[in-house]
């Protein structure tokens, strides 16, 4: 704790001074406003919206999934999580490399295959294994994407680096709320443990569903409930359910 603090307090030390040097690039609100007309600027915006809500759609709720579903013990799932991360770092940095010489083909592809491991992950988490390597891919392929993205969004704005470097911070955290709203609602219908995933390929249709159509799931140990709810509070429909 004392040195992550310590980290804190030496970006007051280096950081904030450095940041108030003196620049050259000046901001003009007019301009920035104007760059926004670009269409290519929101195709890259929402890219990143929806590539990573997906990814975080399903890794929101991927502890259940382990447990419940792969098996995995829970003192385990803090293991899987460190793969998902190793996976992101890795898939960062290799979207940074490979983005700088051909950006187009490195976003299709890695959004291609991050739909494809979000796909496995629905018939292949039941096993461990399988379960883990494909968080590890989830955090590879989802994460590339990120640094492409954003520099394709700062390339096509033009004249508005300051604006467009907001929205894609908006942009991403939009797609992350956004996704994991949608896959907890996913979860708590017919879909079970595989909706987040289903939800984050191709936002299915689970958060479309009438309240009345969902039913309750057999479970095992203690159940699922909804961010915000009381494990003991009940849903009229859900007790009106056969």
């Amino acid at each position: 704790m004392g040195l992550m603090i310590g980290g804190l307090t030496l970006a007051n030390v280096i950081g904030v001074p450095v940041g108030s040097l003196e620049q050259r690039a000046e901001v003009f609100p007019g301009a920035e406003v104007r760059a926004l007309r670009q269409g290519r600027l929101w195709l890259a915006l929402s890219a990143a919206m929806f590539i990573m809500g997906g990814v975080l759609a399903t890794y929101s709720y991927i502890t259940p999934l382990l447990t419940e579903r792969a098996g995995v013990p829970e003192g385990a799932v803090p293991v899987v999580l460190i793969a998902f991360g190793l996976g992101a770092l890795a898939g960062t940095t290799t979207g940074g490399r490979l983005g700088d010489r051909r950006p187009m083909a490195t976003t299709l592809t890695a959004a291609a295959a991050t739909a494809l491991v979000l796909l496995l992950l629905i018939p292949l988490s039941a096993n461990p294994l399988t379960a883990t390597v494909l968080v590890f891919l989830m955090g590879l392929t989802g994460f590339t994407v990120n640094p492409v993205v954003t520099a394709l969004a700062m390339r096509f704005a033009g004249g508005a680096p300051t604006l467009t470097s907001a929205l894609s911070t908006s942009a991403f955290n939009t797609g992350i709320a956004a996704g994991s709203a949608i896959a907890g609602t996913a979860l708590e219908s017919s879909l079970g443990l595989t909706g987040p995933p289903l939800v984050g390929t191709d936002r299915g249709p689970a958060h479309l569903r009438p309240r009345a159509e969902r039913r309750t799931r057999p479970v095992t140990g203690t159940p699922l409930t909804a961010p915000g709810t009381h494990p003991g509070s009940s849903d009229p429909a859900e007790e009106e359910a056969p």
